[in-house]
Parts: C-alpha cells; sequence; structure tokens
C-alpha cells in the first residue's frame, strides 16, 4: 500500500487531537501526519506530544501552510482535513481509494453531499454554489464544493505544481492549477457538521474571501484558456449590442423617424469590440498552444 500522508493546517484548534487519532485508527501508525501550525508555545507542545511532524508556520493563509506540509511530507498519495472537526474524514479514506485505483489525480469532499443541519449558513451555501458553477464553467469539470476543506492528491500531480506561488483561493488553488494542467478531478461526498468551537479562523471575511477565490478562478482561466474567457465576452457584448440594434430598427420602422443616434453608436460599438474579444481570443489562444507545444 503506497505511504500516506496527512497535512493538517491548525490555528489553535481543539478537534485535532481526535482528528489525529481516527487517522492514525483507521490508516495504521504508518501512517505520516504533518500539523503545520500558526499557535501559541503551549498548543505546539501538545501537537508535539502526539508524536506528529509540527512545522511552525509564518507566513499567512491556509494555501501557503498547506504548501508548506505538503513539500514536507513523503507519501506517494498526499491527503489533507480542516482541523476544526467540521468534515467528516472518510472522504480521505474513499479519496485514497479512488487515487490508488487511477480514477482520480485529485479528490475533493462535497460537504453537500451530507450535510448536517446547521453546520452551514444560507448565505455561504449561496457563494459557494456560485463559485462552484463558475468553476465548472470555466475549467469543463462538474465540481459542487470548490471551498471544501479536504483533498487527496496524487504525489505525480503535486510536483507538477509544487514550485508554484499559491494564491488566496483556499483548496480552489489546487483545484485551478490541476485542473489547467489536465489532471482527473473528482468529489465524494462528505459529512460537514456544526462547527462547535468558535467561528472560523480562515478568513474575517468571508465575502472577501469569495470575491477573491473567483477572481483568481476566472483569471487563471483566462491565463490558460484565453478563448473560452475573451470569446464569452464578445458573445455577450454581441448579443446586447444586437439586441440594442433591434430595438433602434423597430423604432425606426414604426416612427418613420431616425432619432435613436446615440443608441445605434452604442449597439455598434457594442458589437465591434465583442468581436474584437472574440479575435483577441483566438490569437492569446493560438499563442497559448504554441507556447504549450514549445514547453514539451
Amino acid at each position: 500500500m503506497p505511504k500516506i500522508s496527512v497535512v493538517i493546517p491548525t490555528i489553535e484548534e481543539e478537534s485535532v487531537f481526535a482528528i489525529i487519532k481516527e487517522i492514525r485508527s483507521k490508516l495504521g501508525k504508518g501512517v505520516e501526519i504533518i500539523v503545520v501550525d500558526k499557535s501559541g508555545d503551549d498548543y505546539y507542545r501538545r501537537l508535539k506530544a502526539t508524536g506528529v511532524k509540527v512545522i511552525r508556520q509564518t507566513s499567512k493563509g491556509v494555501e501557503n501552510a498547506l504548501m508548506m506540509g505538503l513539500k514536507e511530507a513523503h507519501g506517494d498519495i498526499l491527503a489533507s482535513t480542516d482541523a476544526d472537526g467540521t468534515h467528516g474524514n472518510e472522504g480521505i479514506f474513499a479519496g485514497i481509494k479512488l487515487v490508488e485505483q487511477g480514477k482520480a489525480d485529485l479528490v475533493l469532499g462535497n460537504r453537500f453531499g451530507k450535510l448536517h443541519k446547521g453546520s452551514m449558513q444560507l448565505y455561504i451555501r449561496f457563494g459557494n454554489f456560485f463559485l462552484s458553477k463558475i468553476y465548472s464553467i470555466f475549467y469543463k469539470r462538474r465540481l459542487n464544493d470548490v471551498l471544501t476543506g479536504l483533498f487527496v492528491m496524487r504525489r505525480s500531480a503535486f510536483e507538477k505544481i509544487r514550485e508554484t506561488v499559491p494564491y488566496r483561493a483556499g483548496i480552489a488553488f489546487f483545484a485551478i492549477e490541476l485542473a489547467n494542467r489536465g489532471y482527473k478531478i473528482v468529489e465524494v461526498p462528505i459529512s460537514y457538521y456544526p462547527r462547535e468551537q468558535g467561528p472560523s479562523k480562515l478568513t474575517k471575511s468571508k465575502l472577501f474571501y469569495g470575491v477573491n477565490v473567483a477572481s483568481h478562478i476566472v483569471r487563471m482561466a483566462r491565463d490558460y484558456n484565453p478563448l473560452l474567457v475573451f470569446g464569452g465576452i464578445g458573445v455577450v457584448l454581441i448579443l446586447i449590442g444586437g439586441l440594442l440594434g433591434l430595438y433602434v430598427i423597430y423604432s425606426y420602422l414604426t416612427t418613420g423617424v431616425f432619432t435613436l443616434i446615440g443608441r445605434s453608436l452604442i449597439a455598434f460599438m457594442l458589437v465591434f469590440v465583442g468581436i474584437l474579444a472574440i479575435i483577441s481570443g483566438f490569437i492569446l489562444d493560438l499563442l497559448l498552444q504554441i507556447e504549450k507545444k514549445l514547453d514539451k
């Protein structure tokens, strides 16, 4: 059985001690557990006493914590889960099987598969749904929970992004980078429980965090699939311009007087810019394909 490494980022989370015991009981003493800690000295000593490898985090963000832990891991299969006890870790065990069977390179835990009452506020559900839909459209991989805190990853996939500087997007960082490199990404349903130990330490503002994730999803899609982004923008502009132009024509046919000069100019500009956006998308996509061939 391939060696398994589990990375757990934490900031003073009491649930992490129970999670360590659960992972050891299910995966055996041979499992490598790495806790990336950004807590006080007393908490750090308690972590060390469990016998796991503990790394002190000095940077900000869960993405940096995960990358620090993953770079220190030795497993053929790499995994992670949140330390707050809200994620059902059955997703780790199911994800390991999928990776071993060659069915996935990255497995994400889908919290909506077994969502417990009171575990996720309505506005967070909506935001997650919106972000997951954006991701699914741009990267052509159907995901329902792009902001999950649990994943399992093949080492060979991680090695391709080892030197990539992580950006503020949570687990979506890995889903974006691996999708852009053509890796297989799937989801498994996991239980998601109400948080029992105060508010999340992930971020102070869920709204700004969600906006930041959305911006990275679109920005990276622009860089790796410009035709989709620029082409989509172009089509929307052409449709708006076309509808406005039809209104101008309708007004002229019904009144016999051409008075909507300003709107007709706007319609023309929208269609013209839309065509330019599509052409730009084709050119950028062509240059990107040439660059990929040269890299190979």
